[in-house]
């Protein structure tokens, strides 16, 4: 097993994310659903995930308990994205503004949505989100607001989540959206809208996510899967994908257990309580 040195501390005028993707490199984020909080921020950036994907589609954290989250992120060096719930302004605004230093844009199907998750994750003149000079998300320090519109406007990251055959069908137009950062493509919520719930390896599910992959190279942009294994991060970094997510944490936790429960009673056999 490879070791690290755990990254510094990062702010607001600095987006590592952001800036690897334009150069190419593979960024992987850990997701959390079941629990998302500092600590579970604190242990997904000790274990050296890029980025903290919050969803807050299925998970439950409110706007106090997400600018916690993030201050938390950043303090390991690791990016806070926040999952939100819709194409809304104030859905995406507000996370920006808790401190999440970019957003994944659930069920995007169309070339419309994805510029308006950049339009509502953007400052003037590139977009209309509203300007806070002091606040959570700047460290509450006092940037000149030209400056800091600028450089939020350069270091968020705006990613949308591709999620049904429509989507798919679109994928090109999508790609092509002015001011978009990434595509992730989510293979569940996929496989159910094209008739295959839950078959997420099945070959019109690899077929799509290679299609975008296709498309995001076509316009310069990255993109990639939410995935379940190590295994799979090769399989799809040698196709191109260079912006991926995996699993969500309370999968993790329940694999992990499982796993050692299960060896124990391998070991142990009757020994063990039924």
């Amino acid at each position: 097993m490879s070791s690290y040195a755990v990254p510094s501390a990062i702010n607001h005028q600095v987006n590592p994310v952001t800036r690897a993707l334009r150069e190419g490199q593979v960024v992987l984020g850990a997701c959390s659903i079941s629990f998302a909080s500092p600590p579970v921020a604190q242990i997904f950036g000790s274990a050296g995930f890029h980025f903290y994907y919050i969803d807050m589609e299925h998970g439950q954290p409110g706007y106090p308990e997400l600018a916690t989250i993030c201050m938390a992120s950043k303090l390991t060096g690791m990016v806070p994205i926040a999952g939100t719930t819709s194409v809304e302004d104030h859905l995406i605004a507000r996370p920006l503004d808790a401190g999440a230093m970019g957003v994944i844009v659930p069920h995007v199907e169309t070339a419309e949505q994805a510029a308006m998750a950049v339009r509502y994750s953007k400052y003037p003149p590139e977009g209309k989100r509203g300007v806070l000079t002091a606040g959570v998300h700047t460290e509450f320090a006092e940037p000149d607001c030209g400056e800091l519109t600028a450089g939020q406007n350069r270091e968020v990251l705006t990613a949308v989540k591709v999620e049904s055959g429509l989507g798919i069908e679109n994928i090109d137009e999508i790609a092509a959206t002015p001011g978009l950062d990434a595509i992730l493509i989510g293979r569940t919520d996929l496989s159910a809208t094209i008739g295959i719930p839950g078959q997420i390896h099945h070959p019109d599910i690899r077929d799509s996510v290679e299609r975008m992959l296709e498309a995001v190279k076509r316009h310069g942009i990255a993109g990639g899967p939410h995935i379940g294994s190590i295994e799979e991060s090769l399989e799809w970094a040698d196709k191109g994908a260079t912006f991926m997510s995996y699993g969500y944490d309370g999968d993790m936790l329940l694999q992990a257990s499982k796993q050692f429960v299960g060896g124990v009673r391998d070991l142990l056999g009757d020994r063990l309580l039924d």
